[in-house]
């Protein structure tokens, strides 16, 4: 891939990841942070309700994240959050593993989870079905209906299905 190319597919990934202003923001400000410790952001998402909530999805590049590391990392977050001021009222942060029904929101998620049943959410669909491909631009959702192909800078959620899955397929994720 050329560098126009890796840029396109990290601006298409960044979306998958964060689609508000604010979720970016946030973003930009803890992946060298998170990077450095061995981590990835996962999703991000920003409810600005009357109790507001930021909630922040972390996978771990070599085994699984502990809830003790949550709390740490937690923290962390929440200090810089403090210090940065992004969001301007009040909210609750909630920082946790992306979990077996998990985003995808990288190359290797959509590499390591094809073939497996996923909810997919674009500005103009959303629906269910197995992912049976990807390209520098697009995925490939085939179901009862058919083949889908959806233009991954429309789409705004990937996320595992667990519904009808075995409990075996389940336990090897």
């Amino acid at each position: 891939m050329g560098f126009s190319a890796l840029f396109f597919w990290s601006s298409l990934m960044l979306n998958l990841i964060a689609n508000t202003d604010i979720e970016k923001e946030v973003y930009e400000l803890l992946n060298p942070i998170i990077s450095d410790k061995g981590l990835k952001i996962v999703k991000i998402q920003f409810q600005n309700s009357k109790k507001s909530k930021l909630l922040i999805f972390l996978d771990k590049d070599d085994g699984k994240l502990t809830v003790d590391e949550c709390g740490d990392i937690s923290m962390e977050i929440s200090s810089l959050l403090d210090i940065e001021s992004i969001i301007k009222d009040p909210f609750r942060l909630e920082v946790s593993s992306a979990g077996i029904d998990r985003y995808l929101s990288s190359l290797d998620d959509f590499v390591k989870y094809q073939n497996y049943n996923v909810k997919v959410k674009s500005d103009i669909y959303t629906g269910r079905g197995k992912l049976i491909g990807h390209g520098p631009n697009s995925l490939t959702l085939s179901n009862k209906n058919g083949e889908t192909r959806l233009d991954l800078a429309r789409v705004i959620d990937v996320k595992i299905d667990l519904e009808g899955m075995s409990l075996e397929t389940i336990k090897e994720m």
